[in-house]
């Protein structure tokens, strides 16, 4: 897993997947590939670089600091870490645009928005100049942040069940593009409709089912083949 993650760290190094709209009232002024960037010795650094002054960041609206947000120059620092929610945690918690975000009530609307109008791809796009390159690999960083408690905790059930349909589709979309999807990539849509339906606490599901669904989201880095079919069965019911 570790070595596995490490090579996609290195794939994704250095490129900075989305490019901010123009109509944003800020962005990150350095960004990854720039000559700047380089300049930074430490994590520190570029880290304090992604903080969004306070005086702006007050008048940002909410649908651009999610553009900000999932714009974040180092999402892929998660996968550094051996479990991907900590690492999702550790930059929802230190870096200001996540945490105003997350003070934000329209936050849920926007974030589920979003969420639904990411597009499936049909094919891999191998230039990374290309405007859905990072497509794929931004995918799953928006579905961990959907996974965190900082952001479904303020879900109420007509939210759940809305996000869950959406998740549903993804998840489906996924598995018709393995060409582009991964088992890495599709496990993120998995944990995201296992922590709703744990959430939802449905009466639909028997008490084995309940139970592999709890044991998913604990074991989620290291779950066996076995259960990762059952909870494939699960969360399509």
């Amino acid at each position: 897993m570790k070595k596995l993650s490490s090579i996609i760290i290195l794939i994704l190094s250095g490129i900075f997947l989305v490019q901010a709209q123009e109509s944003l009232l800020w962005d990150y002024p350095v960004k990854p590939g720039t000559e700047e960037w380089k300049k930074f010795k430490t994590k520190k650094q570029m880290v304090e670089a992604c903080q969004i002054p306070p005086e702006i960041l007050k008048n940002i609206s909410t649908p651009d600091l999610v553009t900000i947000c999932i714009n974040y120059p180092l999402f892929n620092d998660y996968i550094a870490y051996n479990d991907e929610r900590m690492g999702v945690n550790a930059i929802i918690e230190s870096i200001n645009g996540f945490i105003a975000l997350a003070q934000r009530e329209d936050a849920v609307k926007e974030l589920i928005r979003r969420y639904s109008d990411f597009p499936i791809l049909e094919k891999i796009q191998k230039e990374p100049a290309s405007k859905d390159y990072h497509i794929p690999y931004k995918l799953p960083f928006i579905e961990l942040i959907l996974s965190n408690n900082e952001f479904l905790g303020k879900f109420d059930c007509t939210k759940l069940e809305e996000l869950r349909m959406i998740a549903l589709k993804k998840y489906e979309d996924k598995l018709k593009n393995i060409e582009v999807y991964s088992l890495f990539n599709i496990k993120k849509t998995m944990l995201l409709l296992a922590t709703i339906i744990d959430r939802q606490n449905s009466p639909k599901l028997s008490p084995e089912q309940k139970d592999m669904i709890t044991s998913f989201i604990k074991h989620y880095n290291h779950c066996s083949y076995d259960l990762l079919t059952e909870i494939s069965k699960i969360i399509i019911l």
